[in-house]
């Protein structure tokens, strides 16, 4: 490509050095081209999000049938379970007492012994300011 921009440039034929910057320029249209693709984009936009939201109100019409019918049968089963249920919480009850016991008996086990943080200080020494006699 060198070669012929520089061939059209000693010739001054300017048509024909621009002719691969535009053609490299067409090459290069994509997403970032704006000029009128935008709209006809947001149209089909809007068609596939009618369409998605026409398709998730019958999901969720479905759904909630579904959901009742669950729920009838869910109040069934936890009227059995109840009973169960209660038997199960004063176990864990008891069981957490317990642990809160244990855990206190190792937190005094930790912190049964005092550490000094700060050392003691040293006795000065012992300096003699007097002749001995």
């Amino acid at each position: 490509m060198h070669e012929n921009v520089f061939a059209a440039f000693v010739a001054l034929d300017e048509a024909k050095a621009l002719l691969g910057i535009e053609e490299l320029h067409l090459a290069l249209a994509g997403a970032d081209d704006l000029r009128g693709h935008a709209a006809a984009t947001g149209a089909a936009e809007a068609a596939t999000t009618a369409a998605a939201t026409e398709a998730a109100a019958t999901v969720a019409t479905a759904a909630e049938s579904t959901a009742i019918t669950a729920a009838e049968a869910a109040a069934t089963v936890a009227a059995a379970e109840s009973a169960a249920v209660t038997t199960a919480e004063s176990a864990t009850i008891v069981t957490a007492a317990e642990a809160a016991a244990t855990a206190a008996v190792g937190i005094e086990i930790v912190f049964a012994e005092s550490v000094a943080l700060i050392p003691s200080a040293t006795p000065p020494p012992s300096v003699k300011t007097h002749k001995l006699q």
